[in-house]
């Protein structure tokens, strides 16, 4: 038993080892990549961002449906940047070229403007380094053949597929309790939105997949490299493709759908509980500590002065300084965007009877119900996206039409918790 138990801690460490040298590779990797018509299809995906405006709505008066084009443009600047640095300095530096307005042209315009890094000695060479930039190589391939509209497509096609799959899944597995609050979770998202805007996009990609792994072979991961390991990787490459959008989603989603196939299989509260905490914990430092690699790197290749901003940037998002309200006022913008609207407050209704249909259907047939009580380890999740919108309030303050999707993490957990509480008294 130890020395299965060994092999599989070294496994896991093998493994945690190898997604960290293929994520620094692939990141050097997409600079060797440099074709005409990825210039081409950046400069019109630039030019196609700017002119929907910097931050429009999908869906008039629903601040959910808001996009981000202004770090679209940033994204597509930053994947498409060529010019004389070295490969590593490229895949460190997340560089880009801003041009400074011409005669007319607003900021927004200026900003839009792609030019190639040797081809621009009017502008203005930018660094945005603290993050990994993961993105650069799909992203970079796809528009090698596709522009941006046909990416953003076949984005959308991707995770429509991942979300069927999903649920086809927890049918199959035996938690179909869990579909009533994993659809409405996945539809306050507002799936559109989500699967079009370049910066929410990796996000909710890796929530979706990291759900259909374990739906699909959970108790093999756990066997092979164990599930805190499987999380820690989650978390690593949540820091590596993300902007800091809703990481939190990729952790509680898949959490939530752990902790329901481990009760569908009998496992005790405290079995439940370890995992949920060796898993939460596990994906925190696969998170943190993959960022804190990608600024020693920085240190490395510009110097020290290159972590300033960084310890900077840290105090001013953990901050409470969100103009003149509180943390937990914050928290309440955040959940806002999810109950303000009349046609939300429907769908939650619906959603709700519908998660409470096999409680009702069971006292109907004069079955009864039972309380099993392991389920309210489900919540814990819940507990963790409120604490992260506390803790980075001016973060979720100054971005709130997209900080909300973590919340959504709560949806789903609670409608799971309430759906997995009652129970027919024969099951």
């Amino acid at each position: 038993m130890k020395r299965l138990t060994r092999c599989r801690a070294l496994r896991g460490a093998a493994l945690l080892v190898c997604a960290v040298l293929l994520c620094v590779a692939a990141n050097i990797a997409a600079f060797a990549i440099d074709t005409k018509d990825m210039r081409d299809h950046v400069w019109q995906g630039c030019l196609m961002l700017g002119e929907q405006q910097s931050q429009p709505h999908m869906v008039g008066g629903f601040l959910s449906s808001q996009l981000d084009n202004y770090t679209g443009v940033l994204i597509l600047k930053t994947a498409g940047y060529v010019g004389q640095e070295s490969l590593l300095e490229k895949a460190m530096g997340g560089l880009r070229i801003d041009m400074p307005g011409e005669s007319g042209q607003s900021a927004w315009e200026a900003f839009c403007s792609y030019e190639f890094g040797e081809l621009a000695p009017g502008g203005s060479l930018r660094s945005y380094a603290r993050y990994w930039h993961g993105y650069t190589l799909p992203l970079r391939l796809m528009l090698c053949v596709l522009d941006v509209a046909n990416t953003q497509m076949l984005l959308y096609f991707a995770q429509l597929v991942l979300m069927l799959y999903v649920l086809r899944m927890m049918t199959a597995r035996g938690v179909g309790r869990l579909i009533p609050g994993f659809f409405l979770a996945y539809f306050l998202m507002m799936p559109f939105s989500m699967s079009i805007c370049l910066q929410y996009v990796p996000v909710s990609m890796l929530m979706l997949a990291a759900c259909a792994l374990i739906l699909a072979a959970d108790e093999r991961i756990d066997r092979a490299v164990s599930l805190p390991v499987f999380f820690a990787l989650l978390g690593l490459l949540t820091n590596y493709f993300d902007l800091l959008t809703f990481p939190l989603a990729t952790l509680g989603f898949a959490l939530v759908t752990e902790l329901a196939l481990m009760l569908r299989r009998g496992g005790s509260a405290k079995q439940l509980f370890v995992t949920t905490v060796l898993c939460g914990v596990s994906w925190a430092l696969g998170y943190s500590l993959m960022w804190a690699l990608k600024w020693a790197l920085n240190a490395c290749v510009f110097g020290p002065g290159a972590l300033a901003n960084v310890f900077a940037q840290i105090g001013l998002r953990t901050s409470d300084n969100a103009g003149s309200i509180s943390r937990l006022a914050v928290l309440a913008e955040n959940l806002n965007i999810m109950l303000a609207k009349k046609s939300y407050l429907l769908i939650i209704g619906a959603s709700v009877l519908a998660a409470l249909a096999p409680a009702a259907k069971a006292l109907l047939s004069g079955r009864g119900l039972r309380l099993d009580l392991r389920a309210l380890n489900l919540l814990l999740p819940a507990a963790a996206v409120c604490l992260w919108i506390i803790v980075t309030a001016n973060h979720a303050h100054d971005h709130t039409y997209f900080t909300y999707r973590s919340l959504t993490v709560a949806v789903f957990a609670g409608f799971s918790c309430v759906s997995c509480l009652l129970v027919p008294k024969e099951e």
